[in-house]
Order: structure tokens, then sequence, then C-alpha cells
């Protein structure tokens, strides 16, 4: 195998490490903080359909609405896949805005992952 061929694929499998590892802590990170909030949306979701008298369709046709208004902060983020998503915007620099940590341990990963990040995926570019 040609030297520059194992260094290739070398890049490309410490990247894709690097990109694994760190979906992996966003998604530690950040996931119980989403879940409690998803847990709390539910109990508003029935405090809202006791108080108003709404049944679970009529909610649900509300929420679509609702969700199609908004439509990039609909369903989790912080699984693991979105977790693996958000980690390769910071490492391309695209960033998409919609898509943040909301703890100060995930902002804090974000630098930090960032300044290695940012430069292996810069080799990766011109290669």
């Amino acid at each position: 195998m040609k030297k520059q061929n194992i260094r290739t694929l070398s890049l490309i499998v410490c990247t894709f490490t690097y990109l694994l590892i760190g979906a992996s802590v966003f998604d530690a990170l950040e996931s119980e903080t989403e879940n409690r909030r998803w847990t709390t949306l539910s109990d508003i979701e029935k405090m809202i359909m006791n108080k108003y008298n709404i049944s679970p369709d009529d909610f649900k046709l509300l929420e679509t609405l609702i969700l199609k208004s908004e439509p990039h902060k609909a369903g989790q983020q912080w699984k693991f896949a979105g977790s693996f998503y958000y980690a390769t915007t910071v490492l391309t620099t695209i960033g998409y805005g919609h898509s943040t940590p909301n703890t100060i341990g995930g902002k804090l990963f974000t630098m930090f992952y960032a300044m290695v990040g940012i430069p292996l995926g810069l080799v990766m570019i011109n290669l």
C-alpha cells in the first residue's frame, strides 16, 4: 500500500473516530437535560388537555400546526444521531444556529472539541 494511501486512510479513521467520540460525549452531556424537558412538556400537555377539555386528537392537530410553523425545533435533538450531526457541524465549521447545546458542560466541551476538531477537519479537506 502506498504511503499516501495509508496517510489518507489514517486521517479518515482518525476523523471518524473523533466524530464518534464527540457524538458520544454530546449525547451524554445533553440528553438528560433534553429528556427532562420532554417530560415537562408531556406534563404540560396533559395539564392543557385537562384545563381546556381538549381531546388527544385535537391536541395532536394543534401540536402539528405549531410544529409546522417551526419545523427545525421539532423532535429530540440529542440522541446519538443528532449528537453526531452536531459534532460534524462543529468539525466542519458549518455551525447551524438551531443546533446548540443547552448545558454549560456541552458548551464548554464544544469549545475544546472545536479547538482540536477544526484543524483536523482542515487537514481532511486538504487531502
